[in-house]
């Protein structure tokens, strides 16, 4: 599987599909996330994209960017889902948000080892109290 498919399976797999071993499959064991979500293995992974499905229900994702070099994959991501768990403080209303991220992975033999990302959070705050 090529790089950027890889990643854009990740985002289906992991967000709309829930689909936990593909995760553990495309991410290496000792998977290093620098977001401030900090993961720091497959696992980690798995328990932060079960904990954003208990905060946002129905995600949907589409790559509005991606792009491949030297085993680095850059995306621009649009995250779209509704608002059923408590998130930073606010408790869960049911309203449909949409926000963009930016996110880059680091591929080797066949798995995603690190990422760097971050999640526009003033954005979604001033989305969820509006």
């Amino acid at each position: 599987m090529e790089d950027k498919e890889l990643v854009s399976r990740f985002f289906v797999e992991g967000y709309e599909r829930k689909n936990f071993d593909f995760i553990m499959e495309c991410l290496a064991e000792n998977y290093l996330d620098h977001s401030p979500a900090g993961a720091r293995s497959n696992r980690d992974a798995v328990g932060i994209l079960k904990a954003v499905s208990g905060t946002f229900g129905d995600m949907r994702v589409s790559m509005e960017d991606i792009f491949s070099e030297n085993g680095m994959v850059g995306t621009r991501v649009r995250y779209e889902g509704v608002h059923i768990g408590e998130w930073m403080g606010i408790a869960a209303m049911g309203r449909r948000i949409s926000f963009e991220a930016l996110e880059n992975f680091k591929v080797a033999d066949g798995k995603i080892v690190e990422s760097w990302g971050y999640w526009p959070d003033k954005e979604i705050e001033r989305l969820l109290r509006a």
